[in-house]
């Protein structure tokens, strides 16, 4: 009798539950936000030389779910598109979804 009650008392605040999902704010709501995180992860994956030399980052946020941030290859003082370091961030989670050094 006493594992019933166990159980009872267990299931109870899933029975009380209204089953609505609260919405929360996106954790990287804009693309200076993206661009700063993507900032912070490249220096510590590549050092803040090499980072430096592809300033600025540029977050494309065209992807629902994930901001796409790129550094730029710089040739005779002008950014070339392509070719530099790349970070996938979730818009929704913040997590980071993928790093990659050389973006075609």
């Amino acid at each position: 009798m006493s594992r019933l009650w166990a159980v009872l008392l267990f299931l109870a605040p899933f029975a009380t539950a209204t089953g609505t999902v609260k919405e929360h704010r996106d954790y990287v709501p804009d693309e200076k936000t993206a661009e700063r995180l993507a900032e912070v992860i490249l220096v510590g994956q590549y050092g803040e030389g090499r980072v430096k030399a592809q300033l600025p980052l540029h977050a494309d946020g065209s992807n629902k779910a994930y901001w796409i941030v790129q550094g730029y290859v710089h040739q005779d003082g002008v950014p070339n598109k392509g070719g530099g370091f790349a970070v996938w961030i979730n818009k929704h989670s913040g997590c980071i979804g993928n790093v990659v050094e050389h973006m075609k």
